[in-house]
């Protein structure tokens, strides 16, 4: 599907507040997420994602050029559509909008999750980081990363932004490591905690 197809769609979805379902392996039917287009240019989409029961997951931000297929309006959105009015939860923007529409989004998001100590997980073609971002400059990425029961690891993750595929914030998966994070100074009374250093 050629770019600007896609990014054709996913503003007309935005500006008619439709849930898309965005595809990034077509040979993958179940590599998809859905959700409301919240920001998009020629190079990011920035989706306000749903879970397949009509929930808020939090935010998605994807390359465009990974986005394979985009869906509007079939059968599938058509019944989230009607789950997220049946649930009524409250939808708000991530992020103001940039100053301007060529801006760079996963910069832009990035900076913002700096800014405001917010728990991010980086998407990268061989793993995933979940942390905070330290550090940004408009080659690299610094973030203090979890380890799996969410505490700082010893050593900062530091990559290029080009390597980065996708930027996850405030889905289950952040929440659950903010909660591992705030909780990882009173665990001691876990059985073999102790025992399980950060690396």
């Amino acid at each position: 599907m050629p770019i600007s197809f896609a990014v054709y769609q996913m503003r007309n979805a935005q500006a008619h507040d439709l849930i898309v379902s965005l595809y990034t392996d077509l040979n993958d039917p179940d590599a998809f997420c859905s959700g409301y287009v919240e920001q998009v240019n020629a190079k990011h989409v920035l989706l306000a994602a749903l879970t397949p029961w009509g929930h808020r997951d939090g935010w998605l931000l994807w390359r465009v050029h990974d986005v394979r297929q985009v869906y509007t309006g079939d059968e599938y959105e058509t019944r989230l559509d009607l789950l997220v009015k049946l649930h009524d939860e409250t939808r708000a923007p991530l992020l103001p909008k940039p100053a301007s529409p060529d801006a760079d989004l996963a910069h832009w998001l990035l900076d913002w999750a700096k800014c405001e100590r917010r728990t991010i997980s980086l998407l990268t073609a061989d793993d995933t980081f979940t942390g905070r971002v330290t550090a940004l400059d408009d080659l690299r990425v610094t973030m203090n990363s979890f380890d799996f029961f969410g505490r700082v690891l010893s050593a900062p993750t530091v990559m290029p932004l080009r390597d980065v595929e996708s930027v996850t914030v405030d889905t289950e998966e952040e929440r659950m490591y903010d909660l591992l994070h705030s909780a990882s100074d009173k665990t001691e009374h876990i059985p073999g905690w102790r025992d399980k250093e950060p690396t």
